[in-house]
């Protein structure tokens, strides 16, 4: 089992972590975008359509903005919350254990939900379990990875969200039709793949946390320019990211132009298939960009580049609803995101201002995934519902968001 060295010193440096360590964390990141890229991008807007067929646009905009109001604050304490943590299980593994567990309860919600009020519930469970869970996972890397490990353990860490996309095209989309074996299939993979990292690491003695207990919730680190940027980045184009999960499966189904190319094709076994072709583009960029920026210690360029893909993949999407444009715009988003990803990672990990509060402050970070997850539905309201546009909108601010993203990263200055 793995152990890092204790390191109460300020400075000293986490223990090198064998590749069994380095085979699991990834499988446990892997495990943790499924908790929620399935349920995004196909389970949460098949339940709305099944509970409002004609308003599940609106429905789901709704649910999703006060799912993320919920995310965002399970983030800003669960970070802080395992920071405080101490006992014989260390501070992390407790709430990854009870997370996952959580998770899995939420998606049976979900899948059980028959109103608007039932889904609603059953979905800020599901948003406060699954950052419960992802924060302290997270956090695990600057606590017990080195430095000199950091890029190869981000590269594999960075697989996780094409590989959670693959899952949901092939695995969820596309092999499986019912409801009910879609949400058991998820709920089966998040166990499998989390709980044996979790079971399996052990983590190093904590002692008190240098000076005096924080508050729980700290905006602290924001002061800090580097921090700053990335967060900033980070939002900005997870904006992009988030507008094209949430209504993907709705642009297909109301926008896109088949002809008869796949007359009697379902839209989600559609999905499915552009899914699985941007996952195996950010799965090829993801990799190609983690060992190079490991090889020319550089991480800004790479980020900025993939943010930059993702744009332009969101704009074709406004541009091009005629096939293939579809799929020559998430191939495009694919490897844009992939390669955004797995650097971003590296990134954030070395511009973290204070690492015995790591946990606190990749807890904030993380609110950059949460709050675009209500700037996304509040565009689909606003641009839907009030100015009574249509998607390739949605999809043109999407693009916006990403150049934004893409720009910001360089002004970070501790990076190269």
């Amino acid at each position: 089992m793995e152990r890092a060295a204790n390191t109460e010193g300020e400075t000293r440096q986490p223990s090198p972590v064998s590749r069994v360590f380095m085979g699991l964390y990834a499988l446990a990141q892997i495990g943790g975008f499924i908790a929620f890229v399935p349920m995004l991008n196909i389970l949460l807007p098949l339940k709305a359509g099944a509970i409002d067929p004609a308003g599940k646009a609106i429905l789901l905009s709704q649910v999703s903005l006060w799912g993320a109001l919920a995310a965002g604050l399970a983030n800003l304490a669960a970070g802080a919350l395992s920071d405080g943590t101490r006992g014989r299980f260390g501070r992390r593994r407790p709430w990854i254990v009870v997370g996952t567990l959580a998770v899995v309860a939420a998606h049976g919600l979900v899948f059980a939900a028959d109103s608007m009020v039932a889904l609603l519930a059953g979905f800020l469970l599901f948003q406060l379990t699954v950052n419960i869970m992802f924060g302290p996972l997270n956090a695990i890397l600057p606590d017990m990875v080195p430095d000199r490990q950091k890029g190869l353990v981000s590269a594999l860490a960075g697989l996780a969200p094409p590989a959670a996309g693959l899952f949901a095209g092939f695995g969820v989309a596309v092999l499986l039709t019912g409801l009910g074996s879609r949400f058991g299939v998820v709920a089966a993979a998040i166990l499998l793949l989390i709980l044996p990292f979790a079971l399996w690491v052990r983590e190093p003695k904590a002692g008190s946390p240098a000076g005096e207990r924080g508050p729980l919730i700290s905006f602290v680190a924001l002061r800090d320019h580097d921090y700053l940027m990335a967060f900033l980045s980070r939002l900005f184009v997870q904006v992009t990211m988030t507008l094209n999960v949430l209504y993907l499966l709705f642009y297909l189904q109301e926008v896109a132009v088949f002809g008869d190319r796949f007359a009697g094709r379902s839209p989600e076994s559609i999905l499915g298939w552009l899914l699985a072709a941007g996952t195996l583009a950010a799965l090829a960029a993801g990799m190609a960009g983690g060992v190079l920026s490991d090889r020319l210690g550089r991480r800004r360029v790479f980020v900025m580049a993939g943010g930059l893909a993702m744009a332009a993949g969101a704009g074709l999407m406004a541009l091009a609803p005629e096939w293939p444009g579809p799929l020559a715009a998430q191939i495009l988003f694919g490897a844009g995101l992939g390669l955004y990803s797995t650097v971003d990672i590296a990134l954030v990990a070395e511009v973290l201002p204070d690492r015995n509060r790591a946990g606190r402050d990749l807890g904030l970070m993380n609110v950059a995934i949460t709050v675009p997850q209500v700037i996304a539905p509040l565009l689909g309201l606003l641009l839907l519902a009030e100015a009574g546009r249509g998607l390739p909108w949605l999809f043109a601010a999407s693009s916006l968001f990403g150049l934004a993203g893409a720009l910001i990263v360089m002004r970070i200055r501790r990076v190269r």
